[in-house]
């Protein structure tokens, strides 16, 4: 027997206008004032305890002198070759960890024999600080830009091996059965399957690494005499211009945000399939 929908009211459909307006969120206007007076907040807080000596001025120099480096520093050639130093060893060891970590994670996570076979190694490799490291490949690399890239590879190779390892191992068992079931080849399997099932975890995972390479470059540059903004700062601080220094860290932070709008952006072109509920 046929039933009758007539009177009945539709489904309402779902949208993020309509979850935001049931949890009662900003919008995206709202919640970009939201941040800018955080950032707003954070800045006069900085300049009261500047203004009010609480902090040698050695130690914390004013916003108003840190900023007011930033000019110069631009019309400077050596600013900019500091920060393409930096970005070149953080994306030669990205690199490098993608090419390796990313196969290695889908081919592990696919087979629970490789997987099991490699779990001790793994857990053993990645629980070392990189940092602590950093004499060893001092004494065999020495201080080159080889080194430094080296470096940020073991840094970032085991997040997005993990990941993409996670992401190989989320297909659903009925998903698996079918296409065990179907006899469906390997390859076409790892393409329609495995890959898709995978790519969330692996996008996570490099925009995860993206910014700990930078990090980990500016670090390493700390550490040794390497070129680039950590050097720079070292170089500042001793020759007592604390404020250029803090114009490099700043840089540094700009240069990580800016890592990972450009991973959340990438991440959002590459996964339009997905549905909105998983997006958000």
């Amino acid at each position: 027997m046929a039933i009758s929908t007539e009177g009945r009211r539709p489904a309402p459909v779902r949208t993020r206008t309509t979850v935001r307006a049931r949890t009662g969120g900003p919008g995206r206007t709202g919640l970009l004032l939201l941040q800018l007076s955080a950032v707003v907040a954070v800045l006069l807080t900085w300049a009261a305890v500047a203004a009010a000596g609480l902090v040698s001025s050695t130690a914390l120099p004013g916003p108003a002198s840190v900023f007011g480096k930033f000019p110069g520093l631009f019309s400077s050639g050596a600013y900019w070759q500091a920060v393409g130093d930096t970005l070149d060893g953080a994306l030669t060891g990205f690199a490098v960890a993608i090419v390796v970590g990313v196969p290695l994670g889908l081919v592990t996570g696919t087979y629970a024999a490789a997987e099991q076979s490699s779990r001790l190694l793994v857990d053993v490799l990645r629980s070392f600080p990189v940092i602590a490291l950093l004499p060893v490949f001092l004494l065999v690399l020495g201080s080159t830009p080889t080194m430094k890239a080296t470096v940020v590879f073991l840094a970032c190779v085991f997040p997005i091996f993990l990941q993409a390892q996670y992401g190989a191992r989320s297909v659903t068992p009925m998903i698996a059965e079918t296409v065990h079931s179907y006899r469906v080849p390997k390859l076409l399997r790892f393409r329609k399957v495995v890959l898709p099932s995978a790519t969330p975890s692996i996008m996570t995972g490099l925009r995860l690494a993206a910014t700990t390479s930078v990090l980990v470059a500016i670090g390493v540059e700390v550490l040794t005499t390497l070129p680039g903004i950590g050097h720079e700062v070292v170089n500042a601080q001793q020759g007592g211009a604390s404020a250029q220094a803090y114009a490099y860290i700043i840089t540094a932070g700009t240069i990580g945000y800016l890592i990972n709008l450009l991973s959340q952006s990438a991440e959002a072109r590459l996964l339009r399939w997905r549905p909105p509920a998983a997006t958000e």
